[in-house]
């Protein structure tokens, strides 16, 4: 963004002036199972980034919510805008086989982030996690419904 050109004063003019920049995060890692490339996080966040020059930033705490009486541990993407203070947030479940294992947990954080990122600003994605294209074996019919407060999270059954 040149010096003439203002600042965005809403998210909204803010996300289309990024999106017009047709940013995509660079594909820097290979899956030595699959032999196919993919963008890692630090690829998706360095893309992410591009948006502030719009006074767009993001930030990605974990948190947990409660879901059928079962604890989730997701990673709540929160982009920020802030010349308006507006704020937009989804959330992803972190995904893994054994809970217990740091490094398998940590692996499961970096997943959810990596792709959250990406969707929350629009990025191109790709598929390194394979067995995703498969579908689930169910159908997940529990959708979470966030409002702005995080203490105000409901679910909702269909």
């Amino acid at each position: 963004m040149d010096k003439q050109t203002p600042m965005p004063k809403t998210m909204d003019e803010a996300m289309l002036a990024y999106q017009r920049l047709a940013v995509v995060a660079t594909q820097d890692k290979k899956n030595p199972h699959f032999k196919n490339s993919y963008a890692s996080l630090e690829a998706a966040i360095d893309a992410a980034r591009e948006a502030n020059q719009f006074g767009i930033y993001f930030e990605q705490p974990l948190d947990m919510i409660v879901l059928e009486g079962t604890i989730v541990q997701i990673v709540r993407t929160q982009i920020r805008h802030q010349p308006s203070g507006e704020m937009r947030q989804s959330i992803c479940p972190i995904r893994t086989k054994d809970p217990s294992d740091p490094q398998k947990m940590g692996s499961g954080i970096t997943y959810a982030k990596r792709y959250s990122l990406l969707a929350a600003f629009g990025l191109p994605t790709d598929d390194d996690a394979n067995d995703a294209a498969k579908g689930p074996t169910k159908p997940d019919t529990n959708i979470v419904k966030v409002t702005p407060s995080s203490s105000n999270i409901e679910k909702v059954k269909f």
